[in-house]
């Protein structure tokens, strides 16, 4: 197990070292210069070629990455054109409201998904199953911002003036003016979680179904219900703790995609974390900031997929590397 780890870690780390090769020619290999959405390159070309210089993004993308490679490996991500502050600060600053809005939206995806999946594989091709089925293709159907900006009509707008009392969810940020309170962060919170929840429900919802029924058609299930144990027992005690095992993988799998799948979300509610950071850097073309959020992407994908494995190890005594 200890030999497993380290040789995965090893791995983990040349891939990432791989990935940061990659991403730094795919920015640098981005038409335009590294000009604010509302600068006109053509006002003023002297002082524009003077940054371009003095930025070192004259010289070719191969000239350029051992300075990256070598401030990367000093947990330094540079700074940011367009704010002129260190990437790590205003990284560090946006990353827990990400995690705020993330880890509610995970939590309330599993809380839905997982007993909505049993229900389903338990009581298959009934009308519960059916209904699921129907809503969960809906829902892996239907885009980010499509979903987000109907939310927006529907709970902003809509609500207002169906409801007597002309109640509403706010539209954008964390909180109303000078409001830091508790109630006005959930208040502002339901209209992007949901974003975020209906899409991931959906597709965890339809995998814990499937996993379930494998499970349910095993042969020591067989023998459980043979031996005239409760249908819950069987269920519950026996079958579940193995068809929860993928969704573990699954889970490790979707929390960097909620990262990035959080740029839509997050722009269309106005939310401040990093998916808002990362869509404005990628407006402004601020290179050091687009690297810095796709590299942190990259390190979470790779840290939750050892994760999973070290898990699958520790959940399920069979398994031995």
């Amino acid at each position: 197990m200890t030999f497993y780890v380290v040789r995965r870690i090893f791995i983990s780390i040349l891939l990432l070292f791989f990935m940061s090769i990659a991403f730094f020619a795919l920015t640098r290999a981005t038409p335009g210069l590294p000009l604010g959405s509302g600068e006109n390159p053509r006002q003023n070309q002297a002082r524009i070629d003077r940054r371009i210089h003095e930025l070192g993004l004259d010289k070719p993308w191969y000239e350029q990455y051992p300075d990256y490679l070598n401030s990367l490996a000093h947990a330094d991500l540079g700074n940011s054109y367009v704010y002129d502050e260190p990437v790590s600060k205003l990284m560090a600053d946006r990353v827990p409201h990400s995690v705020l809005l993330l880890g509610t939206s995970l939590v309330v995806s599993l809380l839905i998904a997982i007993p909505l999946g049993i229900f389903a594989a338990t009581r298959q091709y009934s009308p519960l199953d059916m209904a699921t089925s129907v809503a969960s293709y809906v829902g892996i159907s239907v885009p980010s911002f499509v979903l987000g900006i109907f939310l927006l009509f529907a709970g902003g707008v809509w609500l207002r003036h169906l409801t007597p009392w002309s109640i509403h969810f706010p539209l954008f940020g964390m909180h109303s003016g000078a409001t830091s309170g508790l109630e006005d962060l959930v208040w502002h919170m339901v209209l992007p979680v949901t974003s975020l929840s209906v899409l991931s429900v959906a597709g965890f919802s339809r995998f814990m179904r499937a996993s379930m029924l494998e499970v349910l058609h095993q042969d020591y299930v067989r023998t459980a219900k043979a031996k005239g144990l409760t249908a819950r027992t069987v269920n519950y005690k026996h079958a579940l703790r193995n068809a929860v095992l993928p969704i573990v993988t699954l889970v490790a799998l979707q929390t960097p995609q909620f990262v990035s799948g959080a740029i839509i979300t997050e722009g269309i509610f106005s939310w401040p974390g990093m998916g808002l950071l990362a869509f404005q850097a990628a407006a402004d073309r601020d290179y050091p900031v687009i690297l810095g959020v796709v590299m942190f992407v990259a390190a979470l994908t790779v840290l939750f997929n050892l994760m999973a494995d070290i898990a699958y190890a520790i959940v399920d005594p069979r398994i031995r590397y």
